[in-house]
């Protein structure tokens, strides 16, 4: 392999006329956190004055127009969109210095499709040319202002792109507001970017080097993802066999899409479920490695293409064309209910919708029983789900009642359920929501004020901060406010309006309030003729039972 190393800097990288640095359809679009800007930034500010090596930069170069950019395009893409910030600044204070950057931006006088320097990756291609590569007096530049506008899918594949831009910008304008002299702090620091930020350069001359270069790096804990890799890996492996890279690459992009925003090797990890017994986040690129031999290319993307689908309708379940299935799904997702999907997986692509929300229905109540209220390990609960995937997937609907019953063998049983119900705590707000909501209709189907999440708030019976006559009316039991006032009996929901009245009035006065409430789990708090610890324990003791009614396999 002839491998080409030479030092370099931004000046050098970016100097090359009619050059265009390319990054292939096998890299991840750009994904840097706020962390990496960070660290960036302050690398620059804090030795401005003197060199700071970034690294090594990856190319490889079949085309020499095209360079490759195999590792580097993170930081390439960052230090490019604050190198533009600062070029937009010059367009504010100084108009004739905009020329001086843009000329590394901006081949002058090539042919179109090498209009700019570098061209990321298709996800991020269009935003970057026309938001922020693009001249500030360019008819064809774009208003920053409106890029929080673009569709969804393209404005979740360029989020990380656009939060950084305002990042850096956020760090840029009160440095230069902090300086005596802002036009020569802009010079300084577009200096720095240029000439003294050091790169090495390792050039290779083609794509089967560079997919060993890859991994190679990753091996060498480069962060990348098992996304990322498969990605790669099936790019190379389609190269190899001389089909479309460029197909294939469009194919992942529908996948990404398909997602929704969820997270790329959780949804890998969760559609190896479905086959293999046990897989960790570190397994899943060994894993597909072995499914791209036994399977092909095209059958196992094609099968992710369609998974993807499914599975971003778990992440976004306004997406889901059925009622019943949307509710359960909207109902998983407030649970943070993920370790179904595995399960959810396979019936998607087994079940029609009326076997689908049953069986998503019977997640949603396992999940609730087992982690949620009674606290069991979620190892084993992942194992219960997994065994119902792979009888799905391999028998279809015939496995259905089979799979069923794994699931149900799982479920704790309703005495463990009922005790564990009446130790539980406020605890995290959206399971309080969850289960009250549950509650309330269940006990008043009809009832239409629970819609508006805004409108119906949590009440404590007896108040957060005890007023004299509470502490006058618990006496003793007043010391013991602290262990009981965020007991589950202690909670109702109460419509917005009421709930501010109510505040720590008396039970008395509360009374009043809840009799007026259209809430009927309000309304049942007035058979009650005072309030105190040994009424909290048997109100939750009631909602125990009916929530065993409720979430009962």
């Amino acid at each position: 392999m002839i491998i080409n190393v030479d030092k370099t800097n931004l000046n050098k990288l970016l100097g090359v006329p009619n050059r265009q640095l390319t990054i292939p359809a096998y890299q991840r679009p750009y994904a840097w956190e706020a962390e990496q800007v960070d660290e960036l930034w302050h690398d620059i500010v804090e030795t401005l004055g003197s060199n700071h090596f970034m690294g090594s930069v990856v190319l490889c170069s079949p085309d020499q127009a095209r360079p490759e950019v195999i590792d580097g395009q993170q930081r390439l893409t960052t230090i490019i969109l604050l190198l533009a910030l600062i070029r937009d600044e010059y367009q504010l204070r100084k108009p004739d210095l905009v020329g001086r950057i843009q000329q590394f931006l901006q081949n002058a006088y090539a042919e179109p499709d090498l209009r700019f320097k570098f061209r990321p990756g298709n996800a991020n291609a269009r935003v970057f040319t026309d938001f922020i590569l693009c001249a500030p007096d360019d008819d064809s530049r774009r208003d920053w202002a409106t890029v929080r506008q673009l569709a969804s899918h393209e404005l979740n594949r360029n989020l990380r792109m656009i939060e950084n831009v305002e990042r850096l910008k956020g760090y840029l304008v009160p440095w230069l507001a902090a300086s005596d002299n802002p036009l020569q702090a802009l010079e300084q620091i577009e200096r720095k970017i240029m000439t003294g930020l050091e790169f090495v350069v390792i050039d290779v001359p083609d794509i089967a080097n560079a997919f060993i270069i890859f991994e190679t790096l990753n091996d060498r804990g480069l962060a990348l993802s098992a996304g990322d890799l498969l990605k790669n890996h099936l790019l190379a492996a389609a190269a190899k066999s001389s089909e479309s890279v460029e197909a294939l690459a469009a194919d992942w992009d529908m996948i990404i899409d398909s997602l929704e925003g969820g997270d790329i090797t959780r949804f890998l990890r969760h559609y190896l479920l479905t086959q293999h017994a046990q897989v960790q986040k570190d397994d899943v690129f060994a894993l597909f490695k072995k499914e791209v031999g036994s399977r092909g290319v095209k059958p196992l993307v094609k099968d992710l293409k369609l998974m993807a689908r499914f599975y971003g309708q778990f992440i976004k379940p306004e997406l889901v064309a059925d009622k019943a299935v949307r509710e359960v799904y909207q109902n998983l997702n407030t649970l943070r209910a993920t370790m179904c999907y595995s399960a959810l997986l396979a019936a998607s692509s087994a079940l029609d919708n009326d076997a689908l929300r049953d069986f998503a229905r019977l997640c949603e109540v396992l999940t609730f029983r087992y982690s949620t209220i009674c606290s069991k390990d979620s190892k084993e609960l992942e194992r219960f789900y997994h065994q119902a995937a792979k009888v799905l997937a391999t028998k279809g609907v015939a496995g259905l009642e089979e799979a069923r019953k794994i699931l149900e063998a799982a479920s704790p049983s309703s005495e463990e359920f009922v005790l564990a119900f009446r130790q539980q705590s406020m605890g995290r707000q959206y399971i309080v929501n969850y289960i009250f909501r549950g509650i309330e209709n269940h006990l008043s189907p009809e009832e239409k004020t629970l819609l508006s999440t805004q409108q119906v708030h949590i009440e404590h019976i007896m108040p957060q901060t005890l007023s004299l006559a509470w502490r006058e009316a618990l006496g003793e039991d007043a010391d013991q406010h602290e262990l009981f006032v965020n007991r589950w009996g202690n909670l109702t929901l109460l419509g917005g309006k009421l709930n501010i009245t109510a505040s720590n009035q008396p039970f008395a006065e509360k009374l009043a309030l809840y009799r007026q409430s259209k809430i009927a789990l309000a309304q049942a708090l007035a058979a009650y003729e005072d309030w105190g610890l040994p009424q909290i324990e048997a109100r939750q003791a009631q909602l125990a039972q009916i929530a065993e009614g409720i979430w009962r396999i």
